[in-house]
């Protein structure tokens, strides 16, 4: 089946049952893709600060609000359309001045930052959702490679720190 033969049946929402035109609200695909995430401090007060906003809006709409438990939605509680959240995306990006990427190579840029910075494989294919760390490692293999370099070069360092400077002959 396409993606555009969408029968009526699957194009009910769980939620509402109405036909959320270009969204279908399912369950993540596997097991790995019901994950936890850490978020950094900032991250934690913007979601707070955002999730209170949102209050305010359930509050202005009363019995009105279309509530789908959605971290983003529209004011009145539907969901957003996927166009509309890359549009979005691309006039943020513009707003601050940065070259624009895809919404999805955000994820990349992430995972690569994840593994920059010494977070475990393990830890960073936990996070991605991916089935197993071989799968990270096969899509981040250039990263890994960089860095798995920069490791050696510190372990060389460490081994010879101590090692007494040779006169030069």
């Amino acid at each position: 089946m396409t993606r555009k033969e969408v029968t009526p049946q699957q194009a009910r929402c769980p939620i509402c049952s109405a036909e959320h035109v270009g969204r279908l609200l399912k369950p993540p695909k596997s097991r790995a893709g019901r994950r936890w995430v850490p978020l950094t401090a900032p991250a934690l007060a913007a979601l707070a600060r955002h999730r209170a906003a949102q209050q305010i809006e359930r509050d202005l709409f009363g019995v009105d609000y279309d509530d789908h438990d959605l971290v983003f939605c529209r004011p009145d509680g539907t969901p957003l359309r996927p166009d509309r959240v890359t549009v979005e995306f691309e006039q943020h990006v513009r707003a601050c001045g940065l070259p624009v990427v895809r919404l999805h190579d955000t994820r990349h840029g992430a995972c690569s930052l994840m593994l920059a910075g010494g977070v475990p494989i393990e830890v960073v294919q936990m996070i991605l959702g991916h089935a197993g760390p071989e799968v990270t490692r096969r899509i981040y293999k250039h990263m890994l490679r960089k860095e798995t370099a920069k490791q050696v070069e510190k372990a060389s360092k460490l081994l010879t720190r101590h090692r007494p400077k040779r006169k030069a002959p």
